[in-house]
């Protein structure tokens, strides 16, 4: 059977704690201060069978934030309400956390059933039962019990051992993720960390990453229930001794996962929903208190629908954070009001690593709703139109969407076959990008090149960073080289020393600049292996340096010279004569040094290394060291 994890919920001095102990009789107050004052201060473990896990969270409203921590991985919620009392303020704010984090089963435990009356009991049960329509907890069984005298708790106990069966397996995303809820040293061990596996497994000797710090750590040993094991999977309660960190550089609420998968984030996108009882609305760029897991951070709700979100509705959103955060799409959430700190809503993570949006935008609120499908293919594609000119590898996808690798590789394949989505390799890494951000690309490439001509006629292109940073700056440079690449192979872009043009640009020169370009000629030719200086060449000229400048630039798109160094003009004609030198000297040789190259070009050493890093550059010699090897 798989691990089930149980959560108390519900208000201050309710009898949560008294309940755990009498069903598991364990106490889960530990620390001094909740010993001495009565109250759960910080969440507390009772593990009542091999693979049944019960976390006690704090009742009063200053910890709501620890009780998000501990319910925000339950299985079965215990729903706690003192039948003396009946609802209270942190009952209707507990029931209203369960139901944004997602939680599905519940059961109801009426306690402190011995103080009152029969007839009170029904009256709150009916208060009860009111209370839960249109939650997780509707008809949900609600149980009297008594933790002092033992009324009703050996069927509570029944009764959750029933449900326990009832509830299915946790799906396993596949991919090893626990968000730390609790950090602490062990004497002759070291660092421990607590957690909830979320997905996958883990094992002794695995090196994993530690988010949002980036920091690799090996797991030295597992813990389950107490009990070392050679394999925690998901859904249990996991103690892991790590090395590679000290208690001091892990914080609750990171993320401990299998390497390679997930990036931290200061931006998530998602749907907002607000609780019916929300104590206030939530206006464009409202600060708030996000708890996503077991982390806490400030963060700003960015509407991207409307100017304020009022309670009981639901908007699109991008929350920006003040600090680092990990999630996946799914990732339930919950925010609470900046001050006073009142829980308002919560929802689900659509997109995980977003751009950064404009507030109204037709097509961003429509791809996010595209996010918002059942189907995992379609969401993936919807979630690779939704990166623009960003691309992506399966392991980044696979984090993203909260899905196995197996699965995200079935699902790209699906959506290669129906040429929505498109794959290519750079340096080793394959990536994908879908379809119309491939046709995006190659447009904008198009257009930045017909802008840089237009502004500079008389050059034949641009160099490669001048153009990337003529379009979107947020085009992964991958997808920029591919796409360059992929345009010169059709013609439709030539490059030339470094510099990048559309095929169909032409230089045409003024008769004042034909006439400069008559003088440098001679120039050049004359230089032979010893180079013109273009800061000189003005002076040298009786020129105007803006107008020689201009010129040059024409002449190296016109094929004249060859720029080195930025500043060095070679007249192509001898670059091509000493290439042919270089070459034929391999014929007799393996290697060749500067001082051997220098010797063979006629020219100094001043020159020979600028004239090397040509070569190496254009693909004719690889350096090895200091020496310089024919290319294959």
């Amino acid at each position: 059977m798989s691990h089930v994890i149980i959560g108390t919920a519900g208000h201050i001095d309710h009898g949560k704690t008294a309940l755990v102990k009498a069903l598991t009789d364990i106490e889960t107050d530990t620390l001094p201060e909740e010993q001495a004052r009565g109250v759960t201060i910080d969440i507390g473990f009772a593990y009542w069978k091999d693979n049944v896990t019960i976390i006690d969270v704090p009742g009063h409203e200053r910890f709501v934030k620890n009780m998000v921590t501990g319910v925000c991985t339950v299985d079965l919620a215990l729903f706690v309400v003192a039948a003396d009392d009946g609802v209270m303020p942190q009952t209707r704010e507990h029931l209203g956390i369960l139901n944004l984090l997602g939680v599905s089963r519940g059961i109801v435990v009426l306690t402190k059933a011995d103080l009152v009356e029969e007839e009170w009991l029904e009256l709150v049960t009916e208060e009860l039962s009111d209370l839960f329509e249109g939650t997780f907890l509707a008809g949900a069984p609600i149980m009297p019990v008594s933790s002092i005298t033992g009324q009703g708790i050996e069927e509570l106990r029944t009764l959750v051992e029933g449900t326990i069966e009832e509830i299915t397996e946790r799906p396993d995303r596949g991919i090893f993720r626990l968000p730390v809820d609790r950090v602490f040293s062990v004497q002759g061990f070291g660092t421990v960390v607590t957690g909830t596996v979320i997905s996958g497994s883990v094992k002794p000797r695995d090196e994993i990453e530690l988010l949002p710090s980036g920091k690799t750590v090996r797991v030295r040993g597992v813990q389950t229930h107490s009990k070392d094991v050679d394999v925690a999977f998901v859904g249990a309660r996991a103690a892991l001794n790590v090395n590679g960190v000290e208690v001091d550089e892990v914080t609750r609420g990171d993320i401990l996962a299998e390497t390679g998968y997930f990036k931290s984030t200061y931006m998530i996108d998602a749907r907002l929903h607000l609780l019916p009882d929300a104590p206030s609305v939530v206006k464009n760029r409202t600060r708030v208190h996000l708890h996503l897991g077991p982390r806490e951070v400030l963060a700003r709700g960015i509407l991207l629908e409307g100017d304020e979100l009022l309670p009981g509705e639901s908007q699109l959103v991008q929350l920006r954070l003040e600090e680092a955060g990990v999630a996946a799409r799914g990732d339930r959430f919950v925010i609470r009001r900046y001050s006073p700190v009142q829980t308002l809503g919560g929802g689900a993570v659509l997109d995980p690593q977003p751009v950064k949006h404009r507030r109204f935008k037709d097509d961003v609120i429509a791809a996010l709703k595209d996010l918002e499908q059942d189907d995992p293919t379609e969401v993936l594609g919807a979630r690779l139109k939704a990166t623009g000119l960003q691309v992506r590898t399966s392991n980044l996808l696979a984090a993203e969407m909260g899905l196995a690798d197996a699965d995200i590789e079935v699902r790209l394949k699906k959506l290669i076959d129906s040429s929505d989505v498109m794959t290519f390799t750079v340096s080793g890494r394959v990536y994908f990008a879908h379809q119309s951000n491939w046709v995006l690309l190659l447009e904008e490439v198009t257009r930045g090149l017909q802008k840089f001509h237009d502004a500079n006629p008389l050059r034949q292109g641009a160099r490669r960073e001048e153009l990337r940073a003529l379009l979107d700056d947020m085009v992964a440079r991958e997808f920029f080289e591919y796409g360059v690449t992929f345009l010169i192979e059709e013609g439709k872009v030539k490059g030339v020393d470094s510099l990048l043009g559309l095929s169909t640009h032409t230089i045409s020169l003024s008769p004042e600049q034909e006439g400069i370009r008559g003088q440098i000629l001679p120039l050049l030719q004359e230089g032979g292996t010893s180079p013109t200086d273009l800061k000189a060449l003005p002076e040298v000229l009786g020129q105007d340096a803006k107008a020689v400048q201009d010129v040059v630039a024409a002449m190296q798109g016109m094929g004249d010279l060859v720029r080195m160094d930025d500043t060095l003009l070679f007249h192509l004609d001898v670059v091509a004569e000493v290439e042919e030198k270089l070459v034929a000297h391999f014929e007799s040789a393996s290697e060749i040094d500067v001082g051997t190259f220098r010797d063979l070009v006629g020219t100094t050493r001043k020159y020979a290394v600028p004239m090397l890093n040509y070569f190496d550059t254009k693909g004719t010699t690889i350096r090895q060291g200091d020496v310089r090897v024919l290319a294959k």
